[in-house]
């Protein structure tokens, strides 16, 4: 074995398992002003925000219930506005990703009060210390990297995920797929994470058609989100490539989702760099998922029903040259992949 460093994050406390949003309430009891963070759509067409409020109980001292797809700088502030007025000591994070990023943005601006993450999707934004912001003049996703806004506190309840739409739920198992995989191929060697890694990948691959086939299983949910955060074990100690770095050009420039990016960008980049990874941890990958890697990613997009090209998304085609161009001396890979892509 090669001599490392596992460097870890301010991740103090899961919660896992049916039942486990209950822990909710006293996670905040320590605390005397709740401020939530969520969207439009859970807070408007759902009970899970009520039910949040419920478990805070007189804790509960706001709500920001307009945290758009890809963490809107706007959206940021004004939902770190509201809760400064409120005074606000817990921030409490309900959502997808874009919820989970702006939450953690919040707190950088407010000099990172405690945070409780409640993650609706898979994308596993509230392991990362990475937060995705999107520049909405300029129509670029941008961010920064800061391990003191990771949720010290996470909330693995599958009951919370019962009302995300299908597509957005099994296209962000593919996302944390690509974390899996990309961070096994181009983090190198590590004790932990290709561990974690490799499980999370053959735990996604296993689960996702059984979530489609029975949207209503609790207990596959709950293997879902365990699975997602096995695949995302040391977002510190495992660096991305290509399909990564493609999603989020693409995803803040045509608002796209960034599930739905990396069941479009993943099978072609693992096609494109097959010959310049790492034989023995291809074949490790191989064994976890089943079959070719890439081959077996693309299937399994298809039996899942989710966008695989490009141009079903709204990217045009004549776009592509400017996109690569963009990634410098990447730019020759990026213009085969996002042409394989289209």
């Amino acid at each position: 074995m090669k001599p490392g460093v596992h460097k870890f994050l301010p991740t103090e406390r899961v919660h896992f398992g049916a039942g486990s949003l209950d822990k909710l309430g006293d996670e905040a009891r320590s605390y005397d002003r709740a401020f939530v963070v969520t969207g439009r759509t859970l807070y408007e067409q759902t009970d899970l925000i009520r039910r949040v409020e419920v478990l805070l109980g007189e804790r509960h001292a706001g709500t920001y219930a307009d945290m758009g797809q890809h963490t809107p700088g706007s959206a940021v502030e004004a939902a770190a506005g509201e809760a400064a007025l409120a005074a606000a000591d817990l921030l409490v994070g309900v959502g997808g990703g874009s919820v989970i990023d702006g939450t953690k943005a919040v707190a950088r601006q407010l000099g990172y009060p405690r945070q409780v993450a409640v993650p609706t999707t898979l994308s596993a934004a509230e392991w990362a210390h990475r937060v995705g912001v999107t520049d909405e003049t300029a129509g670029r996703k941008e961010g920064f990297a800061d391990p003191r806004a990771v949720p010290p506190v996470v909330i693995l309840a599958p009951e919370a995920t019962l009302f995300t739409p299908e597509k957005l739920w099994l296209s962000t198992g593919i996302r944390a797929l690509d974390h899996a995989v990309e961070g096994l191929l181009y983090g190198g060697e590590h004790p932990v994470t290709d561990v974690t890694g490799l499980e999370g990948a053959r735990r996604l691959v296993e689960y996702l058609p059984r979530s489609k086939k029975d949207p209503g299983d609790v207990e596959v949910r709950a293997g879902l989100l365990v699975a997602a955060w096995l695949s995302y074990f040391g977002p510190m100690n495992t660096p991305m490539g290509l399909s990564h770095a493609l999603g989020r050009r693409i995803g803040a420039s045509y608002n796209v989702p960034h599930g739905v990016t990396s069941c479009i960008t993943l099978a072609p980049s693992l096609h494109h760099m097959r010959d310049r990874l790492p034989e023995e941890r291809w074949r490790r990958l191989e064994k976890a998922l089943g079959g070719d890697p890439s081959a077996r990613i693309s299937t399994l997009v298809g039996e899942l029903g989710l966008p695989n090209r490009l141009r079903d998304v709204g990217v045009p085609e004549k776009d592509l040259p400017e996109l690569a161009a963009e990634f410098g001396d990447r730019a020759e890979d990026a213009g085969a992949i996002l042409r394989a892509a289209y």
